[in-house]
Protein backbone atom coordinates (compact mmCIF):
# COMPACT_ATOMS: atom_id res chain seq x y z
CA UNK A 1 0.00 0.00 0.00
CA UNK A 2 1.47 3.27 -1.11
CA UNK A 3 1.35 6.14 1.47
CA UNK A 4 0.93 9.74 0.37
CA UNK A 5 0.42 13.13 1.75
CA UNK A 6 -0.04 16.01 -1.05
CA UNK A 7 1.11 19.65 0.03
CA UNK A 8 -2.41 21.64 0.50
CA UNK A 9 -2.43 25.21 0.10
CA UNK A 10 -5.72 26.21 0.82
CA UNK A 11 -7.23 28.46 3.30
CA UNK A 12 -8.48 26.83 6.37
CA UNK A 13 -12.12 26.85 7.04
CA UNK A 14 -12.88 28.12 10.38
CA UNK A 15 -14.84 25.96 12.55
CA UNK A 16 -18.22 26.37 13.80
CA UNK A 17 -19.18 27.68 17.27
CA UNK A 18 -18.68 25.99 20.27
CA UNK A 19 -21.87 24.99 22.17
CA UNK A 20 -22.92 26.95 24.85
CA UNK A 21 -25.44 24.79 26.12
CA UNK A 22 -24.97 21.59 26.44
CA UNK A 23 -26.03 18.72 29.09
CA UNK A 24 -24.43 20.93 31.84
CA UNK A 25 -22.54 24.02 32.56
CA UNK A 26 -18.51 22.48 31.43
CA UNK A 27 -15.97 23.50 32.49
CA UNK A 28 -12.59 22.99 30.17
CA UNK A 29 -10.59 20.09 30.93
CA UNK A 30 -6.68 19.72 29.36
CA UNK A 31 -7.36 17.08 27.03
CA UNK A 32 -10.18 19.92 25.06
CA UNK A 33 -12.80 17.81 26.48
CA UNK A 34 -15.81 19.21 29.07
CA UNK A 35 -16.93 17.76 31.89
CA UNK A 36 -20.23 18.25 33.59
CA UNK A 37 -20.25 20.31 36.48
CA UNK A 38 -23.12 18.77 39.40
CA UNK A 39 -25.30 20.77 41.00
CA UNK A 40 -25.62 23.73 38.18
CA UNK A 41 -29.21 24.00 36.84
CA UNK A 42 -30.48 20.99 34.52
CA UNK A 43 -30.49 21.37 30.79
CA UNK A 44 -32.34 20.08 28.03
CA UNK A 45 -32.12 17.12 26.04
CA UNK A 46 -34.14 16.50 23.25
CA UNK A 47 -33.56 12.25 22.23
CA UNK A 48 -34.94 11.43 18.25
CA UNK A 49 -35.24 7.73 17.71
CA UNK A 50 -35.80 6.27 14.43
CA UNK A 51 -38.24 3.26 14.84
CA UNK A 52 -37.22 1.65 11.56
CA UNK A 53 -33.72 1.70 12.87
CA UNK A 54 -32.31 -2.16 12.21
CA UNK A 55 -31.14 -2.67 16.64
CA UNK A 56 -34.33 -1.18 17.27
CA UNK A 57 -36.80 -3.83 15.70
CA UNK A 58 -37.75 -6.14 17.80
CA UNK A 59 -37.64 -4.41 20.96
CA UNK A 60 -40.38 -2.44 23.01
CA UNK A 61 -40.14 0.86 22.08
CA UNK A 62 -41.49 1.63 25.75
CA UNK A 63 -38.96 0.11 27.48
CA UNK A 64 -36.33 1.86 25.22
CA UNK A 65 -37.81 5.22 26.16
CA UNK A 66 -37.66 4.30 29.90
CA UNK A 67 -34.38 3.52 29.91
CA UNK A 68 -33.30 6.75 27.89
CA UNK A 69 -35.46 8.85 30.19
CA UNK A 70 -33.56 7.56 33.42
CA UNK A 71 -29.81 7.06 32.53
CA UNK A 72 -30.02 11.36 31.48
CA UNK A 73 -32.46 12.21 34.48
CA UNK A 74 -29.84 10.51 36.33
CA UNK A 75 -27.29 13.15 34.78
CA UNK A 76 -29.27 16.16 36.08
CA UNK A 77 -30.81 16.61 32.90
CA UNK A 78 -34.22 17.45 31.50
CA UNK A 79 -35.16 14.82 28.68
CA UNK A 80 -37.68 14.37 25.90
CA UNK A 81 -38.00 11.24 24.10
CA UNK A 82 -39.54 11.08 20.77
CA UNK A 83 -39.54 8.24 18.08
CA UNK A 84 -40.80 8.07 14.32
CA UNK A 85 -40.49 5.76 11.42
CA UNK A 86 -38.26 6.52 8.48
CA UNK A 87 -40.24 8.70 6.88
CA UNK A 88 -41.12 11.09 9.56
CA UNK A 89 -37.42 10.94 11.45
CA UNK A 90 -35.99 13.96 9.24
CA UNK A 91 -38.95 15.83 10.60
CA UNK A 92 -38.61 14.69 14.14
CA UNK A 93 -35.14 15.68 14.14
CA UNK A 94 -35.38 19.18 12.65
CA UNK A 95 -37.85 19.85 14.96
CA UNK A 96 -35.75 18.86 17.76
CA UNK A 97 -32.86 20.58 16.65
CA UNK A 98 -34.92 23.82 16.70
CA UNK A 99 -36.39 23.25 20.36
CA UNK A 100 -35.01 25.07 23.28
CA UNK A 101 -32.76 21.50 24.04
CA UNK A 102 -28.87 22.51 23.95
CA UNK A 103 -28.40 18.62 23.00
CA UNK A 104 -30.13 16.65 20.86
CA UNK A 105 -29.50 12.80 20.86
CA UNK A 106 -30.51 10.90 18.01
CA UNK A 107 -30.78 6.87 17.35
CA UNK A 108 -30.66 5.47 14.49
CA UNK A 109 -27.49 4.35 11.38
CA UNK A 110 -25.45 6.06 9.70
CA UNK A 111 -27.57 7.35 7.59
CA UNK A 112 -29.81 9.07 10.15
CA UNK A 113 -26.84 10.36 11.58
CA UNK A 114 -26.43 12.45 8.86
CA UNK A 115 -29.52 13.48 8.21
CA UNK A 116 -29.10 14.91 11.83
CA UNK A 117 -26.07 16.43 10.99
CA UNK A 118 -27.55 18.86 8.51
CA UNK A 119 -29.81 19.70 11.22
CA UNK A 120 -28.02 20.56 13.99
CA UNK A 121 -24.58 21.48 12.71
CA UNK A 122 -26.05 24.91 11.96
CA UNK A 123 -27.65 25.30 15.58
CA UNK A 124 -23.98 24.92 16.75
CA UNK A 125 -25.88 22.44 18.95
CA UNK A 126 -24.48 19.20 20.43
CA UNK A 127 -25.25 16.00 18.67
CA UNK A 128 -25.26 12.43 20.49
CA UNK A 129 -25.51 9.25 18.93
CA UNK A 130 -27.08 6.06 20.29
CA UNK A 131 -26.11 2.73 17.65
CA UNK A 132 -29.33 1.59 16.36
CA UNK A 133 -28.56 0.53 12.91
CA UNK A 134 -26.57 -1.99 10.79
CA UNK A 135 -22.99 -0.83 11.15
CA UNK A 136 -22.81 1.89 13.11
CA UNK A 137 -19.55 3.27 12.12
CA UNK A 138 -19.78 6.58 14.06
CA UNK A 139 -20.88 4.86 16.72
CA UNK A 140 -17.76 2.63 16.76
CA UNK A 141 -15.03 5.08 16.08
CA UNK A 142 -16.71 7.28 19.16
CA UNK A 143 -16.02 4.16 21.54
CA UNK A 144 -19.91 3.90 22.00
CA UNK A 145 -21.12 0.15 23.42
CA UNK A 146 -23.39 -1.17 20.82
CA UNK A 147 -25.73 -2.68 23.76
CA UNK A 148 -28.55 -0.19 23.86
CA UNK A 149 -28.75 0.34 27.86
CA UNK A 150 -24.73 0.69 27.67
CA UNK A 151 -24.75 2.93 25.57
CA UNK A 152 -27.18 5.09 26.58
CA UNK A 153 -25.46 5.38 30.03
CA UNK A 154 -22.21 5.40 28.21
CA UNK A 155 -23.62 8.87 26.02
CA UNK A 156 -25.84 10.29 28.97
CA UNK A 157 -22.58 10.70 30.93
CA UNK A 158 -20.48 12.01 28.27
CA UNK A 159 -18.30 14.95 27.38
CA UNK A 160 -18.42 17.50 24.44
CA UNK A 161 -16.12 17.56 22.16
CA UNK A 162 -15.24 19.22 18.74
CA UNK A 163 -14.96 16.90 15.50
CA UNK A 164 -14.36 17.47 11.63
CA UNK A 165 -17.44 17.39 8.85
CA UNK A 166 -16.12 16.45 5.49
CA UNK A 167 -18.11 17.79 2.45
CA UNK A 168 -18.52 17.20 -1.35
CA UNK A 169 -19.63 20.16 -3.18
CA UNK A 170 -21.66 21.31 0.40
CA UNK A 171 -22.81 18.07 1.27
CA UNK A 172 -21.68 16.80 4.63
CA UNK A 173 -20.54 13.70 5.38
CA UNK A 174 -19.21 11.75 8.92
CA UNK A 175 -17.72 8.56 7.79
CA UNK A 176 -17.07 8.42 3.93
CA UNK A 177 -17.41 9.28 0.64
CA UNK A 178 -17.17 6.47 -2.25
CA UNK A 179 -17.15 6.22 -5.95
CA UNK A 180 -17.23 3.62 -8.17
CA UNK A 181 -18.19 0.26 -7.48
CA UNK A 182 -19.85 0.57 -3.53
CA UNK A 183 -22.79 3.11 -5.12
CA UNK A 184 -23.51 0.67 -7.56
CA UNK A 185 -23.50 -2.20 -4.71
CA UNK A 186 -25.97 -0.23 -2.27
CA UNK A 187 -28.41 0.73 -5.38
CA UNK A 188 -27.98 -2.88 -6.55
CA UNK A 189 -28.95 -3.83 -3.16
CA UNK A 190 -32.03 -1.90 -2.62
CA UNK A 191 -33.33 -3.07 -6.23
CA UNK A 192 -33.32 -6.58 -5.00
CA UNK A 193 -34.82 -5.87 -1.71
CA UNK A 194 -37.82 -3.78 -3.72
CA UNK A 195 -37.93 -6.49 -6.23
CA UNK A 196 -37.67 -9.87 -4.15
CA UNK A 197 -38.59 -8.93 -1.07
CA UNK A 198 -34.68 -9.64 0.72
CA UNK A 199 -33.52 -9.08 4.12
CA UNK A 200 -30.45 -7.05 3.90
CA UNK A 201 -27.61 -8.85 3.91
CA UNK A 202 -28.85 -11.38 1.54
CA UNK A 203 -29.60 -8.63 -0.95
CA UNK A 204 -25.74 -7.44 -0.44
CA UNK A 205 -24.17 -10.78 -1.30
CA UNK A 206 -26.15 -10.68 -4.64
CA UNK A 207 -25.51 -7.21 -5.46
CA UNK A 208 -21.84 -7.55 -4.64
CA UNK A 209 -21.77 -10.85 -6.75
CA UNK A 210 -23.67 -8.93 -9.85
CA UNK A 211 -20.88 -5.53 -9.42
CA UNK A 212 -17.83 -8.24 -9.31
CA UNK A 213 -19.30 -9.47 -12.45
CA UNK A 214 -19.71 -5.98 -14.32
CA UNK A 215 -16.28 -4.38 -12.96
CA UNK A 216 -17.14 -1.06 -13.52
CA UNK A 217 -14.21 1.38 -14.00
CA UNK A 218 -14.34 5.22 -13.14
CA UNK A 219 -12.24 7.37 -15.04
CA UNK A 220 -11.90 10.38 -13.25
CA UNK A 221 -8.82 13.48 -12.65
CA UNK A 222 -7.77 13.92 -9.19
CA UNK A 223 -6.18 17.41 -8.01
CA UNK A 224 -4.90 17.68 -4.76
CA UNK A 225 -3.69 21.21 -5.76
CA UNK A 226 -0.58 20.76 -7.57
CA UNK A 227 -2.79 19.94 -11.28
CA UNK A 228 -5.12 16.75 -12.12
CA UNK A 229 -3.99 13.52 -12.96
CA UNK A 230 -5.83 10.90 -14.46
CA UNK A 231 -6.87 8.00 -12.43
CA UNK A 232 -8.49 4.39 -13.55
CA UNK A 233 -9.67 2.67 -10.56
CA UNK A 234 -13.13 0.79 -9.64
CA UNK A 235 -13.26 2.42 -6.18
CA UNK A 236 -12.06 6.08 -5.02
CA UNK A 237 -12.76 6.68 -1.40
CA UNK A 238 -12.58 9.78 0.70
CA UNK A 239 -12.45 9.52 4.56
CA UNK A 240 -13.54 12.34 7.28
CA UNK A 241 -9.91 11.72 8.77
CA UNK A 242 -8.01 8.69 7.98
CA UNK A 243 -8.79 4.85 8.88
CA UNK A 244 -6.31 3.05 11.05
CA UNK A 245 -5.07 -0.35 10.03
CA UNK A 246 -5.20 -3.22 11.80
CA UNK A 247 -8.53 -2.55 13.30
CA UNK A 248 -10.35 -6.04 11.92
CA UNK A 249 -13.30 -6.43 9.08
CA UNK A 250 -15.00 -3.07 10.47
CA UNK A 251 -12.24 -0.20 9.75
CA UNK A 252 -11.86 2.40 12.55
CA UNK A 253 -11.00 5.83 13.11
CA UNK A 254 -8.62 6.21 16.17
CA UNK A 255 -8.81 10.22 15.83
CA UNK A 256 -11.82 12.43 14.67
CA UNK A 257 -10.19 15.95 14.81
CA UNK A 258 -6.88 15.36 12.15
CA UNK A 259 -8.30 18.21 10.03
CA UNK A 260 -7.20 15.90 7.06
CA UNK A 261 -9.40 13.72 4.98
CA UNK A 262 -8.51 9.46 4.18
CA UNK A 263 -8.10 9.43 0.47
CA UNK A 264 -7.70 5.33 -0.75
CA UNK A 265 -7.72 4.89 -4.60
CA UNK A 266 -7.99 1.04 -5.62
CA UNK A 267 -5.62 0.39 -9.04
CA UNK A 268 -6.82 -3.15 -9.57
CA UNK A 269 -7.03 -4.19 -13.00
CA UNK A 270 -9.05 -7.30 -13.00
CA UNK A 271 -11.82 -8.46 -11.16
CA UNK A 272 -9.82 -11.02 -9.18
CA UNK A 273 -7.74 -7.90 -7.72
CA UNK A 274 -10.92 -6.37 -6.45
CA UNK A 275 -12.44 -9.95 -4.90
CA UNK A 276 -8.72 -9.81 -2.95
CA UNK A 277 -9.41 -6.48 -2.12
CA UNK A 278 -13.09 -7.37 -0.99
CA UNK A 279 -11.39 -10.10 1.06
CA UNK A 280 -8.95 -7.81 2.80
CA UNK A 281 -11.49 -5.51 4.19
CA UNK A 282 -13.10 -8.70 5.27
CA UNK A 283 -9.84 -10.07 7.05
CA UNK A 284 -8.90 -6.47 8.26
CA UNK A 285 -5.93 -6.95 5.91
CA UNK A 286 -7.11 -4.42 3.29
CA UNK A 287 -4.21 -2.35 4.17
CA UNK A 288 -1.53 -4.77 2.86
CA UNK A 289 -3.08 -4.59 -0.66
CA UNK A 290 -0.26 -3.40 -2.86
CA UNK A 291 -2.65 -2.18 -5.27
CA UNK A 292 -4.24 0.42 -3.13
CA UNK A 293 -2.97 3.65 -2.87
CA UNK A 294 -3.45 5.86 0.35
CA UNK A 295 -3.28 9.45 0.57
CA UNK A 296 -4.22 12.41 3.21
CA UNK A 297 -5.05 16.10 2.12
CA UNK A 298 -7.28 18.55 2.99
CA UNK A 299 -8.82 19.36 -0.13
CA UNK A 300 -9.30 17.02 -3.41
CA UNK A 301 -11.26 18.09 -6.63
CA UNK A 302 -12.57 15.19 -8.48
CA UNK A 303 -12.95 15.64 -12.28
CA UNK A 304 -14.60 13.63 -14.65
CA UNK A 305 -16.42 13.45 -18.26
CA UNK A 306 -19.77 12.31 -16.92
CA UNK A 307 -22.82 14.95 -16.63
CA UNK A 308 -23.06 12.84 -12.97
CA UNK A 309 -21.28 10.83 -10.65
CA UNK A 310 -22.45 8.45 -8.49
CA UNK A 311 -21.47 8.86 -4.49
CA UNK A 312 -22.51 7.01 -1.30
CA UNK A 313 -22.00 9.66 1.42
CA UNK A 314 -22.11 7.81 4.75
CA UNK A 315 -24.13 5.10 2.70
CA UNK A 316 -26.15 7.27 1.62
CA UNK A 317 -26.58 7.18 -2.76
CA UNK A 318 -26.49 10.52 -4.71
CA UNK A 319 -25.68 11.65 -8.11
CA UNK A 320 -23.91 14.83 -7.86
CA UNK A 321 -22.38 16.94 -11.18
CA UNK A 322 -18.58 17.18 -11.56
CA UNK A 323 -16.21 18.23 -10.53
CA UNK A 324 -16.54 16.90 -6.62
CA UNK A 325 -15.03 19.38 -4.77
CA UNK A 326 -14.33 17.59 -1.15
CA UNK A 327 -12.50 19.45 1.82
CA UNK A 328 -12.70 19.22 5.30
CA UNK A 329 -14.35 21.43 8.25
CA UNK A 330 -11.88 21.30 10.81
CA UNK A 331 -13.90 20.89 14.44
CA UNK A 332 -17.21 21.87 13.11
CA UNK A 333 -19.37 19.39 14.69
CA UNK A 334 -19.83 19.29 18.63
CA UNK A 335 -20.28 15.59 19.67
CA UNK A 336 -21.38 14.08 23.09
CA UNK A 337 -18.46 11.47 23.52
CA UNK A 338 -19.71 8.63 25.30
CA UNK A 339 -18.11 8.02 28.50
CA UNK A 340 -15.54 4.68 28.34
CA UNK A 341 -14.26 2.59 31.37
CA UNK A 342 -10.73 4.07 30.76
CA UNK A 343 -12.33 7.91 30.73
Amino acid sequence: MNIRSPVQGSAPIAPAARNTSPLFPFRRTSHAETEPQRGSPAMKVAVVLNQSAGTLLGLPLDEAVRTIESAFRQTGAEVEVHSARAEGCADAIRNAASSDAGTVVVGGGDGTILSAVNAVMPTGKTLGVLPLGTMNLLARDLGTPLELEAAVHAVAQGSVRPMDVAEVNGEVFLNASILGFYPRVVQEREEQRRRHGLRKWPAMALALVKAVHDFPLLDVHLDFGEGPRRVRTPVLAVSNNPYDEGWGPVVRRATLDSGTLGIYVARHRSKWGLVRLLAGMALGTWHQDEELETLQATTLTVYSRRRRLRVANDGEVRRLTPPLVYRIRPKALNVLYPRTPES
